[in-house]
């Protein structure tokens, strides 16, 4: 069994439909060296300047707030593109039941399930910063939900909290026989009271065994 190689995709479209193609396709684009995946508010717009205006989500003091758009950062064009179909009916999107949002393809067997998981870094050695819920894996911001099996069946998914070992989300059912496209969705979903946050650089990390 040789070592796999694991490429992420989004999908740029309103299109809930499979990834055709590891290397992108009209709809999903593949996830680069520089690239990175960040949330943002209702004012931040698809083909936006990198170097422009950054808009934040809020949360109010007494309300939370699911963050209304998601988007990748393309370092290539400087722009930001945005993944519409991300999240939930909750956010100012195109989310809800989508099933086709992100794409993770994994050229050869596995040995395992292979996993989604998110570290305060690369080093994959803490996932305790307040964004992954300051020691309560818990509460984590981050919220996702496999379906490369189906949609998640509700506008409203709640998903699961990620936060290293301690919560984590299986791809799939079982180990992979032969190359294969996984799929889930993902959303940030801001506790009331979180308070203004650096933009961290956090590490989102597809975790699989092979032999």
């Amino acid at each position: 069994m040789s070592k796999p190689n694991v490429t992420l995709l989004v999908n740029n479209s309103t299109n809930d439909i499979a990834c055709s193609d590891p290397a992108g396709d009209s709809n999903f684009i593949v996830y680069a060296t520089g690239d990175k995946l960040t949330w943002r508010s209702t004012q931040q717009s698809n083909g936006d300047l990198i170097s422009g205006n950054a808009y934040p989500p809020v949360a109010s003091a007494s309300e939370g707030v699911e963050a209304p758009k998601t988007f990748l950062k393309d370092a290539s064009t400087g722009l930001y593109k945005q993944i519409p179909l991300a999240g939930t009916i909750n956010g100012g999107q195109s989310g809800g039941d989508t099933r086709y949002v992100f794409a993770l393809y994994i050229d050869a067997a596995t040995a395992g399930i292979p996993q989604l998981e998110a570290w305060n870094a690369n080093t994959h050695l803490q996932a305790n910063s307040v964004f992954l819920g300051g020691g309560n894996p818990t509460m984590s911001v981050l919220k996702a939900i496999k379906t490369t099996n189906g949609s998640p069946g509700i506008g409203g998914w709640a998903g699961t909290a990620l936060s290293g070992l301690d919560s984590y989300v299986p791809l799939d059912t079982v180990a992979l026989a032969a190359p294969k496209f996984l799929y889930f969705n993902m959303r940030m979903l801001i506790p009331s009271g979180f308070g203004s946050q650096a933009d961290l650089n956090h590490v989102l990390t597809c975790r699989l065994l092979y032999s």
